[in-house]
């Protein structure tokens, strides 16, 4: 059986007042963010402890801590920040891909959402 898997977090709603403009410093937006966490489930599929695991309530409290102790203006910067925590804090994490998206945008145009994904390895 493989030894690895996948830990997935889906549409992380939080608030915070992160961006380029000052409006965006100012009013703070909505961001929503998927984060993909690569590690090892084998022990837990076979032990069903959450010891044996990654804690993904743990993992969304960290992200939510993260998020919002400083003001990042760019997405980028804020998703490597996530990056650095999650592998901080979870050894048994060996890559993590962080989509964050901005639902209301300020700028002008019709969309969904606009955002970015970035993917990091442990060793890079």
């Amino acid at each position: 059986m493989s030894r690895t898997g996948q830990i997935i977090i889906e549409e992380l709603d939080l608030y915070a007042y992160h961006g380029h403009f000052a409006e965006e410093e100012r009013l703070g937006q909505r961001f929503v963010m998927d984060l993909v966490l690569d590690c090892d489930l084998r022990a837990s599929s076979l032990s069903d402890s959450l010891a044996d695991t990654v804690d993904y309530g743990a993992v969304v409290a960290l992200v939510t801590k993260t998020f919002s102790a400083r003001r990042f203006k760019l997405l980028e910067a804020a998703a490597r920040a996530l990056a650095e925590a999650i592998f901080a804090g979870y050894p048994a994490v060996t890559g993590i891909s962080v989509t964050l998206r901005k639902p209301a945008p300020p700028i002008p145009g019709r969309m969904a959402s606009v955002g970015i994904k970035l993917d990091f390895r442990r060793d890079d």
